[in-house]
């Protein structure tokens, strides 16, 4: 998309943009964050510490299944990697939905 007086609005190959920040971020250990303190605009991800493999969890099932006020960071002993079966020291992350 191009502005009418030719300012190309779509940051193609404009090199004079800052870098993008990553799509996931490690949260701060804080153990007493909830379903109900996330933003509905986050993600809610599991990485395996043994490979590295990130994957998107559906948040609103576990909310579901768990309840809004029970807290994240104690959940992770039940994450297991679906790629290589890692069920030791998996930690959450979290990431910011693209805007549409």
């Amino acid at each position: 998309m191009r502005h009418r007086r030719g300012i190309d609005l779509t940051g193609g190959n404009n090199d004079n943009l800052p870098p993008r920040e990553p799509v996931f971020i490690v949260p701060e250990r804080d153990h007493s964050a909830t379903f109900a303190d996330l933003p509905q605009w986050y993600l809610l991800g599991g990485k395996c510490a043994r490979c590295g493999h990130v994957s998107l969890l559906d948040r609103w099932k576990l909310q579901g299944k768990f309840g809004k006020l029970k807290p994240i960071i104690p959940m992770e002993p039940l994450l297991r990697c679906v790629r290589c079966g890692n069920i030791e020291k998996n930690s959450f992350v979290l990431g910011r939905a693209k805007r549409d």
